[in-house]
This record gives C-alpha cells, sequence and structure tokens, in this order.
C-alpha cells in the first residue's frame, strides 16, 4: 500500500467510526481539518466553518486563486443513515472494519468514502500551481433534507461555479442528471364513533383512500411523460397510519407519499395535481389537509458537458474504462447548487450497498477515485 493510500484508509476509518446519524458533522470536519493542517497553516487551503446548527458545521475549503474566473464546485455530506439493528450487521456498523479489500461501515459506500478520496486528492493538488479555483463543500444534513446545502446554497456558495462534481456513490457511472423530489402529508379528519354505528361519525380512513385514488389519477398523465434525460416520474404513497382499534371509527389517520420529478414532469405540475387531488369528494364530516413538506428540483445537464468528458479522461489516464453516462433516480445535493450552463458530473467510489446492512466500500475503488480526482482537479 502506498503512502497516499494509507493516508486515504486512515482519513476513511476515521469518519466512519464518528456515528454522524443526523448529528456529529462538526467532528467530521474537525477530522478534515486536522489531516489538511499544513496546508491550511501554509495558506495553500482556505476553510470557512458555517455552522447549521450546535455541533454541525458545513465546511468549505478552497484553493487555486482566490480571484480565478473559472471554478470547479466538489461536493460531498458527511452525515449517515441509521445503522438499524446493529446485532443484523457482520461487524459494529461503527468500526470501520476491514477485510479482503473491504472496509465495512454505516456512511462507507454513501458517502464517506468520496468525501476522503476528494480531501486526499485536494490535499495534492493544493501544492501545485493552478490557473482555476476549486470549491470543496462537505455538508451536513443530506440524507434528511439537504440541510447544509440549502444553507450554502442561499449564502451563494453555488453562484461562481462553473462546474460541479458531486462524490456521490455510483459503481463507475458518471451521472450528469438526478430526479427532483417531492415529499407531502395527506391528514383526513374526520368524527370518532362506534363501528356499529358509522353514521355516528366520520370514518377519516376512508377519506384517505377517496384521496389517495384522486391523487394517482391525477398524476398519472406526469408520469407517463417520458423525459429525454430523467426517464419517467415516479410517485409512490409509502406510508398510511390511522385508527385506535378495529370497533371504533378512526378520527384522523395520515398517508405519506414520495414523488420523484423530471425537467418535463416537474415539481410545479406535480404540486398542482395534489392539490387539487385534496379538493376530491371525500365522506360526509371528513376534512382533508395537504402538507408539501420537502421539495428540491431535477437538474439535468448535457451528458456529455466538459466536466463529464474530464472525469471520462481521468479513467482513461489512470487505466480504468470509460464509464457509463447515466442519471440519478435518488437525490443529491446537485440540485441545490445547479443553474442553467453548469457543466455536473456526479461520480464517486461505491455500490449498491449505500444504506444497507453490511454496507462496504472496495479500498481499490477508493483508491482509483482519488487518482481520477486528482487529474480532475488539474485538468477542468
Amino acid at each position: 500500500m502506498t503512502d497516499e493510500e494509507q493516508q486515504v484508509v486512515n482519513l476513511l476509518k476515521a469518519m466512519v467510526q464518528i456515528p454522524s446519524v443526523g448529528a456529529k458533522e462538526g467532528q467530521v470536519a474537525d477530522l478534515i481539518e486536522a489531516y489538511l493542517a499544513p496546508e491550511l497553516q501554509a495558506g495553500l487551503i482556505r476553510r470557512k466553518r458555517i455552522t447549521y446548527a450546535p455541533g454541525r458545521d458545513n465546511l468549505v475549503l478552497t484553493v487555486g486563486d482566490p480571484n480565478a474566473k473559472r471554478w470547479l464546485g466538489v461536493d460531498g455530506h458527511m452525515d449517515v443513515v441509521d445503522a438499524g439493528d446493529e446485532s443484523k450487521w457482520e461487524f459494529p456498523p461503527f468500526s470501520a472494519h476491514i477485510k479482503d479489500g473491504r472496509l465495512y461501515g454505516r456512511g462507507a459506500t454513501d458517502m464517506k468514502s468520496g468525501l476522503a478520496a476528494v480531501i486526499v486528492a485536494l490535499k495534492k493538488v493544493a501544492h501545485t500551481q493552478l490557473d482555476h479555483g476549486i470549491q470543496l463543500m462537505a455538508t451536513v444534513g443530506e440524507e434528511i433534507d439537504n440541510y447544509g446545502a440549502r444553507q450554502l446554497a442561499a449564502a451563494g456558495y453555488g453562484d461562481r461555479l462553473a462546474g460541479l462534481l458531486v462524490a456521490e456513490p455510483g459503481n463507475s457511472n458518471v451521472d450528469a442528471a438526478e430526479r427532483g423530489i417531492i415529499d407531502y402529508t395527506l391528514t383526513a379528519h374526520g368524527k370518532a364513533a362506534h363501528s356499529s354505528r358509522p353514521d355516528l361519525g366520520a370514518n377519516a380512513i376512508h377519506g384517505l383512500f377517496a384521496f389517495a385514488n384522486a391523487a394517482l389519477t391525477a398524476t398519472a398523465p406526469l408520469q407517463a411523460k417520458d423525459d429525454p434525460i430523467l426517464g419517467h416520474a415516479t410517485h409512490n404513497i409509502d406510508m398510511i397510519r390511522g385508527g385506535n382499534q378495529i370497533n371504533s371509527l378512526p378520527e384522523s389517520a395520515y398517508l405519506r407519499g414520495n414523488i420523484r420529478t423530471t425537467m418535463i414532469a416537474d415539481n410545479d405540475a406535480f404540486i398542482q395535481a395534489l392539490k387539487q387531488a385534496a379538493k376530491t369528494a371525500v365522506p360526509k364530516g371528513v376534512h382533508l389537509s395537504l402538507s408539501i413538506d420537502s421539495v428540491l428540483g431535477p437538474a439535468a445537464a448535457s451528458p456529455d458537458n466538459a466536466l463529464i468528458e474530464t472525469v471520462q479522461q481521468a479513467r482513461q489516464h489512470v487505466g480504468l474504462d470509460r464509464g457509463a453516462v447515466a442519471y440519478r433516480t435518488g437525490i443529491t445535493d446537485a440540485a441545490l447548487f445547479y443553474h442553467d450552463g453548469l457543466d455536473l458530473a456526479i461520480y464517486g467510489p461505491g455500490n449498491d450497498t449505500s444504506h444497507e446492512t453490511n454496507e462496504y466500500v472496495t479500498l481499490q475503488d477508493v483508491f482509483d477515485s482519488v487518482k481520477v480526482y486528482k487529474d480532475v482537479f488539474m485538468n477542468y
């Protein structure tokens, strides 16, 4: 193992050992700053910490000419999802155990491996002369509602970027786009009564059924549209709760839905369809209320944009095949920083074990990614 490979392993292990489940991202930022201490002290890398909440700091690192006209943004999040039932893991989820060339742990793939790789690459290129700037943004709260990216975008951190590289895992794919998202809650309010006398009450669950049928019907034409880059939008009702016991009419109930949008079946169109469905006829005495809980638009750059091509060439330079250019059905921080004309590439080490028990990353994948990132940082 080379010195550089050992550095990325040590950094990744230390990151995974921090249980940053919607918290403690500041500890990850501390770890990054400690690793980059020589470059920070020499002024080769400049740093800002932007607090989202106590113990939860976004970290922004820049290299190159502060007055550069061309800037490459790099994004990675420091939080992870819950490990679930830890007894089902082969190794403790925050132990960062290494076996047979794989590092296991929550966040190993999503996405502390990508974050560690871009940090090691940034340390290397900080000692070179760049004719452009690189702005690395390590964010908080991506797994909940992209809290950190929302904060940074609102403060203008995406405005000057010509390109954005998001270091999310992708099985060697080089993605140029991602779908948007809408999370919503529909609550039905009724009146409790004995189940033998439904005429004295109003069944809230029946109100949910009426909305669900209307919503799925209203959104079907939008789901039928085939976006040339992002494919078909989707709409799923994933949660439903209501009722207290079998012999009582439920006085309240709710459901939650998740929609993945495209450029031609966008957020505004789906929200309008949901609002129309919330006006559907319901049983007497039942009232519906709709809450749009989270919205993030799609981001779709050209599949042959300049940053995609730079990543592809970098892969070839380090002995890898060109990656498949695809799109993300899931979301990243990308949409918060996206603007017309932005070159976008979502590319990082990792696989399909994100959010799963026994999540892992292959160390060789991480080593290769460091090499690709260095090449991209130098040549974009």
